[in-house]
């Protein structure tokens, strides 16, 4: 399973303000982290990606023990 687009992009902001939230920062709802110029916000985003490739890697993974167990 891999997220579509729009999904994928409303995961990398969640994730990001999450992670800024980590540090003290807060940002309004509306403030988009992946156009920030910060590097502490752009490092919010990569780690947001960074974060969503790991889970999709783990998923795909697991998808495929799925299938081959489901083969045997």
């Amino acid at each position: 399973m891999e997220l579509g687009y729009f999904q994928k992009d409303v995961l990398i902001e969640k994730l990001a303000k999450k992670f800024y939230a980590i540090q003290g920062y807060v940002v309004p709802e509306d403030y988009r982290m992946q156009s920030a110029t910060h590097p502490a916000e752009r490092a919010c985003v990569a780690m947001a990606l960074f974060a969503i490739g790991e889970f999709e890697s783990i998923l795909a993974e697991f998808e495929l023990e799925q299938l081959k167990e489901e083969k045997y």
